[in-house]
């Protein structure tokens, strides 16, 4: 439990200072600042989050797990959880390895679907991990980076930082990139970032509701999405709007 190491650390026993050949007053001072922003977990404003036992009923070996980062408006707060989410996945992903190759079978895929992107690029320690994954993708790991348009990668730092480096090598290290429609005043940017043909940058504002530009290397579709009446209730994100505005009629 997190509020007995943090008790630990702020007052290390004397077989820890030991091995470390030190004082127990010198290690308590030396370890303090990790103390207390792990006290910020347990009672401060961060209490509740990681300082109690898992919400039963969680299941995180599904074949699709969703983390709803909605309510983490906070960036520390969203940073915290994507760190453990990071963490969780990569450690899903040893274990799935681990056990293909103890059963001498091929490791299964795994699809990272990572939505509203630009909020989470912020922090540095995301935009690594997700550099690392992007990286690593051949075996077997699929990442889908998704954002509303490219502009979106500015919120992730000041321009020469760590975290827009990032982002927008993630652009790079993507071989397959999909473009909906975009206004007008997006295109320009749009096409200078992604390499676009004058003429693929003229077809971005008027492309139908479905149709995705899609650049596969260096090969170039349009493609009319569909999907079933299955994924309907899936991918449809009007509901609650349409809801809320009929409520008001």
């Amino acid at each position: 439990m997190l509020p007995a190491l943090v008790e630990l650390l702020f007052s290390p026993p004397d077989h820890v200072a030991k091995e470390l050949a030190t004082s127990r007053h010198k290690l308590a001072k030396e370890i303090r600042t990790v103390a207390l922003a792990l006290r910020r977990l347990c009672n401060g404003d961060l209490r509740g989050m990681f300082d109690g036992p898992t919400t039963p009923g969680l299941r995180l070996d599904g074949k699709a797990v969703i983390v709803d980062l909605s309510g983490c408006s906070d960036s520390t707060v969203l940073g915290l959880v994507m760190t453990c989410v990071s963490a969780w996945q990569q450690a899903m992903i040893t274990k799935l390895h681990a056990d293909a190759e103890r059963l001498g079978r091929p490791p299964a895929k795994v699809i990272n679907v990572f939505d509203e992107a630009w909020r989470a690029l912020a922090i540095t320690g995301i935009g690594e991990w997700l550099q690392s994954a992007f990286k690593l993708s051949r075996e077997g790991r699929q990442n889908i980076v998704v954002m509303h348009r490219l502009s979106d990668l500015t919120a992730a730092g000041s321009a020469g930082s760590r975290e827009r480096e990032l982002a927008e090598g993630l652009l790079h290290d993507a071989s397959t990139r999909v473009i909906y429609r975009q206004v007008r005043d997006n295109v320009p940017r749009t096409s200078e970032a992604l390499g676009l043909s004058s003429v693929e940058a003229d077809l971005l504002p008027d492309l139908d509701d479905g149709v995705g530009l899609w650049k596969v290397g260096s090969r170039s579709f349009l493609v009319q999405h569909r999907y079933s009446s299955l994924e309907a209730p899936i991918v449809d994100t009007d509901g609650a709007m349409l809801d809320s505005f009929a409520g008001r009629i």
